[in-house]
């Protein structure tokens, strides 16, 4: 008599490898998935961060904002009186003997202070 089991247990050891691959296959798909859900949202902070800081730079620039500041703001980016996820500093250097002053404007987290967004601005003050 033969033995009939010798193609069921070639099967098997195909479909467990089969099954194999396709887990490890799963686990790089979610693994990308999770890394551009983190991409995703960096970009999404950059993009808010220049649009408050380019909004604080202009107000400067138009000579609406003439002291140091600082905004908060929620995860939604709206700004609220205090404590908020997000903040956004205005430091303002005097003018030297070349007549430029210059703003210092910073994004940021408030839960580790680290830093979102950050540019300087400058602009010509009359000599006296």
């Amino acid at each position: 008599m033969r033995n009939r089991g010798n193609g069921s247990r070639l099967f098997l050891t195909e479909l467990m490898f089969a099954i194999l691959f396709f887990i490890v296959i799963s686990a790089v798909c979610v693994q990308c998935f999770a890394a551009s859900f983190v991409r995703s949202k960096e970009a999404n902070q950059m993009t808010e961060a220049v649009g408050v800081t380019t909004n604080a730079a202009e107000l400067y620039l138009s000579d609406v904002q003439d002291t140091d500041f600082t905004i908060y703001y929620d995860e939604d980016w709206k700004e609220v009186s205090e404590e908020g996820k997000y903040k956004l500093t205005g430091i303002i250097t005097a003018a030297d003997d070349t007549g430029l002053e210059s703003m210092s404007l910073r994004v940021s987290t408030m839960e580790d202070e680290k830093e979102i967004y950050s540019l300087v601005v400058e602009k010509a003050i009359p000599l006296e």
